[in-house]
């Protein structure tokens, strides 16, 4: 039951909201923020929280309080494991520093929710438009994608739920995950197979998204102005 509750907050942190307007922005410019919090941030915890801090007041600002939380419940899996790893090396060695296991998860947690933050401000149409240009019928890759995990997410639920009141193994549900992902897919791409060469992808803009990514990227130059 464990492992079908992960899966399950795996999925909702990354699809929960579908296609919304945090998704009608410009990946470029997520994309070069979160370039700035790799190359500037990890320097210094400091920074790190400061990169951090808008990316938190754009979930608030766009109600998207579970999808922050979901974000955070899985950026803790691994904050919480290096720490943890970190802790028995030097307790092995005679030794332990709480303030240092407390900054490893900070970090780590702090670096997962900008990650978090750039997969949720993925724009399909803007990927697909670009895919496009490199191979034409790629543009449609993406639209596939998003249906898929939009089905699987209602899906995972239910097939979770039943095989838990057949007491099932989890092995046997992860299995049926994957199947049932797959026929989505070739369900899909059966469909629009016809299609494939007259595609044309549509890139779709939200004003209100594109002006927070903007303000964003402003707030970052100024961080670095202010901090190098």
């Amino acid at each position: 039951m464990l492992l079908s509750k992960f899966i399950i907050t795996i999925l909702r942190s990354l699809f929960l909201y579908g296609f919304s307007y945090l998704r009608k922005g410009s990946t470029v410019l997520s994309i070069t923020h979160i370039f700035m919090v790799f190359l500037y941030g990890l320097c210094s915890l400091e920074a790190l929280v400061l990169y951090t801090l808008p990316t938190i007041l754009i979930y608030s600002i766009s109600r998207m309080h579970i999808l922050l939380l979901y974000s955070f419940t899985i950026s803790s899996i691994p904050g919480l494991w290096m720490s943890l790893s970190q802790l028995i090396l030097d307790t092995a060695k005679g030794f332990a520093d709480p303030l240092k296991y407390i900054m490893i998860y900070s970090r780590v947690v702090l670096v997962s929710l900008n990650v978090m933050f750039l997969l949720h401000t993925v724009n399909p149409t803007e990927i697909s438009f670009l895919l496009s240009k490199i191979k034409r019928v790629s543009g449609v890759y993406p639209y596939i994608f998003i249906r898929i995990m939009s089905f699987l997410i209602k899906e995972s639920a239910e097939i979770i739920y039943s095989h838990h009141l057949k007491k099932e193994k989890a092995w046997k549900t992860l299995a049926i995950l994957f199947i049932r992902g797959d026929e989505l897919a070739k369900g899909f791409s059966e469909g629009l197979i016809p299609k494939y060469h007259r595609f044309k992808p549509v890139l779709i803009y939200s004003l209100r998204s594109l002006l927070q990514q903007l303000l964003l990227f402003t707030y970052d130059l100024a961080i670095l102005l202010l901090l190098y």
